[in-house]
């Protein structure tokens, strides 16, 4: 079995600006799941390289909404295709995204997700996650987490 990953942050009316970002991740206290959900054109994953074609799972940048109240953007691993037959599974669409200036080498496409869940074991939680009881918690310094952010994106301008 391959599992073949993507990352999806960007968004087709948002860019990388992550604060910006409309897709969601609303935890169901009842099923122990998140339900993710695509609520308008905007909020298409568009560009990640390696989601038109070949991934299997995508790392997801969503917001997480806990009783309606929204706690920013958290990471979710998504299962987006079939390990039998690659086919999108329920409630994903997702393609390529077609011929692109000088970039056509690279298998860029988008995805939306219409009430998809997943476990919550799938949200990334080293730094946040939800308790046994559902509440939000913070497992680590915000400050730092920012910095980390911050080197890693001025160590690809070197």
């Amino acid at each position: 079995m391959n599992i073949l990953g993507c990352y999806a942050q960007t968004e087709l009316g948002h860019g990388s600006n992550v604060q910006g970002l409309e897709t969601t991740a609303t935890f169901d206290r009842t099923k122990n799941e998140f339900v993710l959900n695509t609520p308008s054109l905007r909020a298409t994953k568009f560009w990640p390289g390696g989601l038109g074609i070949q991934a299997t799972h995508a790392l997801v940048f969503a917001i997480l909404v806990i009783d309606d109240y929204p706690y920013g953007p958290q990471p979710f691993v998504v299962p987006i295709r079939s390990l039998e037959n690659h086919h999108p599974l329920p409630g994903i669409d997702v393609g390529d995204i077609g011929t692109k200036m000088g970039y056509n080498s690279t298998d860029n496409g988008y995805i939306s997700f219409n009430q998809v869940r997943i476990p919550k074991a799938n949200m990334l939680s080293r730094f946040t996650g939800i308790d046994d009881e559902g509440n939000f918690e913070i497992r680590g310094d915000l400050r730092s987490l920012y910095m980390t952010m911050v080197a890693t994106r001025v160590s690809i301008l070197w």
